[in-house]
Parts: C-alpha cells; structure tokens; sequence
C-alpha cells in the first residue's frame, strides 16, 4: 500500500508543479508575479494583480501537496509486480528534508526472468526500469525552511530482457 501513495504523490506533485509553473493567469483566481528580494534574492509573491502581463517566469510558486485517489494505483502496480516475468520488491527510500519524505524504490528479484513453469531463466536478464522525478528538498533559509526542485532517478519496476553480449574483437 505504501507503493501506491507514493506513486500517487509523483504523479500528483509533477501534475500540481507543471500546471503552477505553466499557468501564467486565470479568469477565475489570481495571478502571482514575483517580486524582487532584498538581501538574500529569495522572492515574495504578490496575489493581488489579476490578469497583468508579466514577462518574467515567476521563481517561487504556492504549491498544495494534498494527495487524493491514490488505493486504485497501489492495487494494480501490487499485481503487475508479483505476476510479471522480472518480478521486484521494493525498498523504501527516507529522507525527512525531501517532499516526498518516503520513496519506493523497485528492485529486481532475480538476475534472470521467469519461464512459463516459474522457474529462473537465466538466458535472460531481470533489468530495472528507471525513471527521474521531481522532489522538494527542504533547505533552511534564515529562520524560514525554503524547497526547491531537485531531479532524482528511481526504479519504478524490472522488465525482461535479452541479455548485452559484447564481441570481442
């Protein structure tokens, strides 16, 4: 079940940044221009200007982090990796100063892949399938906690593969 919140988290947090950082103004709700800083260059926002023109991408944006809907992805993912040919685990990933603070992490069961009997094959290869998200790291400014986007590669889950044979010359 842990799997599936997470997965969702992903996929809700990318969904909430994009839309944030694409949307520029809104008919029904308010436009955030940043504005300069004084000491530091870290940027307030201003919510009080509807529908201005503004050239510069903002730097700082309000992102709510709540998660909805996530049981439905965890019942599939559960599933499809117990019944696939390069079945995996996961492994949870913690870190208290990154949103998410809990990453599932795949990792393969075997090095080689499943036959139709359920017996390791190894004339194939159990290979991780990677994928790079966007997390908040958490980084103390003065007395106030600032996040910023940071790229970070995960295993999502292990697909079958014929193995890499490298000829010698």
């Amino acid at each position: 079940m842990a799997f599936a919140s997470y997965a969702a988290v992903f996929g809700s947090l990318l969904l909430v940044l994009v839309i944030a950082l694409t949307v520029r103004s809104s008919p029904h709700g308010r436009v955030v221009h940043p504005l300069p800083g004084k000491d530091d260059g870290f940027v307030r926002l201003r919510e009080d200007c509807l529908n201005q023109k503004d050239l510069k991408f903002p730097t700082t944006v309000k992102v709510d982090i709540r998660i909805s809907n996530s049981d439905h992805a965890f019942k599939m993912v559960h599933d499809i990796r117990n019944r696939s040919l390069a079945p995996w685990d996961y492994r949870l990933d913690e870190d208290p100063n990154r949103f998410p603070q809990v990453i599932a992490d795949a990792e393969c069961r075997l090095s080689g892949c499943v036959n139709p009997l359920g017996q390791e094959d190894h004339s194939l290869n159990s290979v991780p399938i990677e994928q790079e998200i966007l997390v908040l790291r958490r980084e103390q400014r003065g007395c106030l906690p600032t996040y910023r986007l940071e790229k970070k590669v995960i295993t999502v889950g292990c697909t079958c593969a014929a193995p890499v044979i490298h000829q010698q010359s």
